[in-house]
């Protein structure tokens, strides 16, 4: 069947395999131990009724679109109609099933909206149980939304990491940086707010003259802690002359979303303190 999708980008690479997605699990055991990796199936786009019917059409020149629309649309609203009378209905590839949830405190309660919920169930044909049992799948690694810093300027020196040489990327070396004691220190980046309730977050200045050591600003020390911008005051504590460089440890994702272990983004300079 060649796909002619109707306003459709698809560049993922085909393989002729359900592609998954590997993404390493924040939940540990009660020994301690990590608890390996969650799937989840990476999905290659939603597509239109209107798609499908292209996709017949490529088949068979002669194929009314707009003939099969129509009827189509009338058997969904007859599809509806059932379901919302309390109908199940076998479509072919499964069960469509009117379906409540949410609680409710005795049995003389009434349905309450927000609490309660009407919704569809689908319940699989064995058919399309055996089609998803006979695919192939290929694994691939899963994208976790890390925090990034990008950029680091400091204000007393006016030291910029973006005139510097290399980039910003682990293991591409910059020129050494400056920490000025007492002035600002400006962070820019994605998804670093450092935000949660673990004890390892904050703004880590970790010592290369000494490792092992750090000194670690709280984010009520920071007075800016933003997702793309973090300000603080570069700490007295540092050891002028002695070499560090800059971590920070999150929770933050995105929005309102707290991940449940923290992620940790290092700067890729070296700074030296002024």
């Amino acid at each position: 069947m060649i796909q002619e999708l109707i306003g459709k980008e698809d560049s993922f690479p085909k393989s002729g395999k359900l592609p998954i997605a590997l993404y390493a699990n924040g939940m540990r055991s009660a020994e301690g131990k990590a608890a390996g990796c969650f799937a989840r199936v990476i999905n290659r786009g939603t597509l239109r009724i209107d798609d499908i019917f292209n996709d017949l059409r490529s088949d068979d020149e002669g194929f009314d679109a707009a003939y099969m629309k129509k009827n189509w649309d009338a058997v969904m609203n007859a599809i509806a109609m059932r379901i919302s009378s309390g109908m199940s209905v076998d479509f072919g590839l499964g069960v469509l099933s009117p379906s409540v949830s949410g609680s409710f405190d005795n049995e003389q309660s009434g349905f309450k909206r927000g609490r309660n919920q009407l919704t569809v169930r689908y319940r699989p044909s064995e058919g399309m149980k055996r089609t998803m049992e006979s695919l192939d799948t290929v694994i691939r690694q899963g994208r976790t939304c890390h925090p990034e810093i990008l950029r680091v300027r400091d204000i007393g020196s006016g030291w910029d990491s973006s005139d510097s040489r290399g980039g910003n990327e682990p293991g591409q070396r910059q020129d050494t940086g400056t920490l000025s004691r007492g002035n600002i220190l400006a962070i820019e980046g994605k998804r670093f707010r450092i935000e949660g309730g673990s004890d390892e977050i904050g703004l880590y200045f970790d010592s290369v003259t000494n490792p092992g050591e750090s000194v670690k600003l709280a984010p009520g020390k920071l007075f800016s802690n933003r997702p793309s911008v973090i300000e603080c005051l570069v700490p007295g504590e540092l050891d002028k002359g002695s070499e560090y460089r800059i971590r920070l440890v999150t929770q933050y994702v995105n929005g309102q979303h707290i991940r449940k272990s923290p992620l940790s983004s290092t700067f890729p300079a070296v700074f030296t303190v002024a």
